[in-house]
């Protein structure tokens, strides 16, 4: 996916102040390769981690 292309789904969704959480998979640093996005809930543990909650999220996948 490209970047626009991130943004214009992104702008589709309906809670603009949710948190956007990427996930980093085994490997962290070295690609961000997006494949889609999808609506969840976390709450937030620290600066860096979050577990499932009920605060608004969009995951970058």
């Amino acid at each position: 996916m490209k970047v626009r292309e991130l943004i214009q789904v992104l702008q589709t969704f309906p809670d603009q102040d949710a948190t956007v959480v990427i996930g980093e998979g085994e490997k962290p640093e070295t690609w961000l390769i997006v494949s889609g996005v999808a609506e969840c809930r976390i709450a937030r543990v620290s600066d860096d981690h979050a577990i499932v909650g009920s605060e608004p999220a969009i995951e970058i996948v």
